[in-house]
């Protein structure tokens, strides 16, 4: 596998997801964490791609439990604020954003075809939070022959449900690196998603 075969792939770091992780001190090195992340994605030529959850006023397009009688608060609702990206994730010009309205970032999203357009093979999936939108994009892109790998250290959530998530599903739906892996030696993040991209039937 090559390394223009691997992309990045931040999953809704907006305010509403990070502002309540944020003032509780939860994962307090998770903004220079995902800092990393991109420097290094960036020094290495790998294609970034950035999903955004943004959701209309008029309930247009809300999931089906975020309709009246279903969650709240609803989040990142266009024009309330919450919706805005965290600074220390915010896309640079060409890098890739995809807007979503559900939990997974390939559902009703050209996120595939773009992937499959600059012939991706494996993901690094970082993001908020790590029992919902990350867990839900790790395992569509699963399903889809992509090797997804989780970043544990640059996803954040509530403390058990980001543990639970990664010792239930960490080598079933995902492998999990860290940001010092892909910091400090990328050649082997490489190789292990190569071992699994070389397992793969054939389409």
């Amino acid at each position: 596998m090559e390394m223009n075969q691997l992309a990045l792939v931040l999953v809704d770091i907006q305010r509403d997801f990070w502002h309540a992780l944020d003032e509780a001190g939860k994962f307090p090195r998770f903004p220079d964490n995902i800092r990393r992340l991109l420097r290094t994605a960036r020094a290495n030529h790998l294609r970034v791609v950035h999903t955004h959850a943004v959701f209309k006023t008029d309930k247009s397009d809300w999931m089906l439990f975020y309709r009246p009688g279903g969650c709240s608060p609803i989040p990142c609702i266009a024009g309330s604020g919450g919706e805005r990206v965290e600074e220390f994730a915010a896309p640079q010009p060409g890098e890739t954003v995809i807007v979503k309205h559900y939990f997974d970032g390939f559902v009703n999203t050209d996120l595939e075809s773009v992937l499959r357009r600059w012939n991706i093979k494996a993901l690094l999936i970082a993001g908020l939070v790590t029992s919902v939108c990350v867990l839900f994009t790790a395992t569509s892109a699963y399903l889809k022959r992509f090797v997804p790998m989780v970043v544990r250290d640059g996803c954040a959530d509530e403390l058990e449900k980001h543990e639970a998530t990664l010792r239930f599903y960490a080598g079933l739906c995902f492998q999990c690196v860290t940001v010092e892996q892909i910091q400090n030696d990328l050649a082997m993040v490489i190789q292990l998603a190569e071992r699994y991209v070389d397992a793969a039937p054939d389409e």
